[in-house]
């Protein structure tokens, strides 16, 4: 899933270059709904350089946390937040 591949991408130092098919795929996505800036590397037409997480992108990584305790919480109270570190 894309919001993975960015939980990913910020643990990184930026700009961070990607040449891998299916990374540059995940940031197309990630690029077009907004959460990451990015730019083509001349050149390379397989190849990005990814210059941020924007705020959408760090609200959505948020989210999704939140919503994973969410879950978790039904079925498991007390290890709802053991299981995200």
């Amino acid at each position: 899933m894309s919001i993975d591949y960015l939980k990913e991408i910020t643990q990184e130092s930026f700009p961070l270059e990607i040449h891998e098919e299916a990374s540059v795929d995940k940031l197309r996505i990630l690029h077009a709904a907004g959460m990451v800036e990015m730019e083509w590397i001349t050149g390379d037409a397989r190849a990005v350089r990814v210059l941020a997480v924007t705020g959408l992108g760090r609200a959505s990584i948020l989210a999704d946390t939140a919503h994973r305790v969410i879950q978790k919480r039904k079925t498991e109270p007390s290890s709802a937040w053991a299981d995200l570190e």
